[in-house]
């Protein structure tokens, strides 16, 4: 027998008006992409005073003449993907509500950072007079059907978690166990009620709060010197603007590759290493029935973490140095010494050996509470039906940590473009720059040494985005993969 759903029905007709959105949302998504063919941008040669007209393929192929020549268009690329994405969520995950909105933010933002990128950098890069610079209908349509499509899956998002909600509360209010006068608190409710009853705890946080706010998210409004040509004498807003010119600088220069595969060298060793080591030192820990022993071993390996970090690298240069420590040693082993730090080949291990040393034991404080938050009946079952100690640590102690052990992979992962440019700049030298020079060194020395802020700024910029994007990513993979996430 089969079932058919009558469209007169109420959920019916919610299905069918949920269709039609999508269904608009889908053809908005094409036809900003089809715009693309359409004019873009026109203006003057600046060398031969002619009339040109570039369409966003011209852009996505790198045709326009200039610096930018050869090379596309990242915003235009940034705008393609985003609407692409989109179409598909729309089309294999119809269920999946957030993701059009903000794929379609996405793209009219990167359309609207193309207009701003080219009308300030429209004389060197392609090649055309910035006063004649004019954007066609092609531009302003797509970008106009970006944030159309944009309101139009929040007001999908909007009607479908109300729907979800509606549902949810009929199910509440059908349980007949429910006393008689219950009511289903909103979430304004809940957060008035919750504040009179803990008040003192929010006191608690709100100087941590306060904290955060001036410190961390009031400066980020000078993110726009990335932008611009800044000027301590006029300041952010009044300094002249360029557009991604500083972006475009950094990955011209042939300090790009270079930083860049350093830091992620460096981290995933790091990673591959460093991760593992403190879980280890724990199941270790947490299986010593000698209480004295314990103790001094868990107190040997926290002790590297509370020397000061100029210290720790002033005892690392004299121990790597030819008359140190490893010198001694490979003399005894009648080889040549050879100063670590001075030879760019050794460099990535002693600075992973160095930070796998310092932070070992710290880093295990972690998992010892977790392994302590774990029932002991658990163990005591298992040995009951015969498992060993290995048995016992996969089956019962990895699963019980196993919710820590993703949170804390996440936040690794997601700091993966970052390596601390106090320790690099202490330990390295022009020697061994071929390995050891980072994003976060080389944005100390543009930034602080030479006083080139606007271009330091745009190279932060670009590697607090990318880590934001493995947050993200490290996120879902580990909600997919483990049931546990940061959000």
């Amino acid at each position: 027998m089969t079932m058919t759903v009558s469209t007169n029905t109420p959920s019916g007709r919610l299905m069918d008006a949920r269709r039609v959105r999508r269904l608009l949302m889908a053809l908005l998504c094409l036809v900003a992409l089809g715009l693309l063919f359409t004019s873009y941008t026109q203006g003057i040669h600046r060398r031969s005073d002619e009339a040109v007209s570039f369409t966003g393929i011209d852009f996505l192929l790198g045709m326009p003449e200039g610096r930018s020549a050869g090379s596309p268009h990242p915003m235009l690329l940034g705008s393609t993907a985003a609407l692409v994405l989109a179409l598909v969520m729309l089309i294999a995950k119809p269920d999946k509500r957030f993701w059009p909105v903000m794929l379609m933010l996405v793209a009219g933002g990167c359309l609207l950072m193309f207009r701003f990128d080219v009308c300030y950098s429209a004389k060197n890069e392609f090649s055309m007079d910035e006063d004649s610079l004019s954007f066609g209908m092609g531009w302003i349509l797509s970008v106009g059907a970006c944030f159309l499509g944009a309101v139009l899956a929040a007001v999908d998002a909007a009607i479908g978690a109300r729907e979800a909600r509606h549902k949810q509360l009929e199910a509440i209010y059908a349980n007949t166990t429910l006393p008689g006068g219950y009511k289903e608190r909103t979430l304004k409710e809940i957060i008035v009620r919750d504040f009179k009853k803990h008040w003192p705890v929010y006191l608690m946080i709100l100087p941590t709060v306060i904290f955060y706010l001036v410190w961390c998210y009031g400066p980020m409004y000078g993110i726009v010197i990335a932008f611009n040509d800044y000027s301590p004498k006029k300041g952010p807003f009044g300094s002249d603007w360029v557009g991604l010119r500083w972006f475009r600088e950094f990955f011209r220069s042939p300090f790009a590759y270079r930083t860049i595969r350093n830091t992620l060298v460096i981290n995933f060793w790091n990673l591959l290493i460093g991760f593992p080591a403190p879980i280890i030192l724990a199941l270790m820990l947490n299986e010593m029935r000698n209480m004295k022993f314990k103790r001094v071993v868990q107190t040997i390996t926290y002790m590297p973490y509370f020397i000061s970090l100029v210290v720790l690298c002033g005892i690392l240069v004299d121990f790597c140095s030819t008359d140190g420590v490893f010198g001694a040693i490979q003399r005894a082993m009648g080889m040549d010494p050879v100063n670590l730090l001075g030879d760019a080949r050794y460099f990535r291990s002693v600075y992973v050996g160095s930070e796998l040393w310092q932070k070992l034991g710290w880093d295990s404080i972690i998992f010892l509470s977790a392994l302590a938050g774990i029932d002991q009946e658990q163990y005591e079952a298992a040995t009951i039906d015969g498992a060993g100690k290995m048995k016992q640590v996969i089956h019962v102690t990895l699963p019980g940590i196993m919710p820590t052990i993703a949170i804390l992979l996440i936040l690794r992962v997601g700091s993966m473009m970052n390596v601390g440019y106090e320790k690099i700049i202490l330990l390295y030298n022009g020697l061994t720059y071929e390995t050891a020079d980072v994003i976060s060194s080389y944005v100390y020395r543009k930034g602080i040494v030479d006083a080139d802020f606007s271009f330091s700024t745009a190279v932060n910029l670009f590697n607090s985005v990318i880590n934001f994007a493995l947050v993200v990513f490290a996120n879902k993979v580990s909600a997919v993969l483990t049931e546990t996430s940061l959000w």
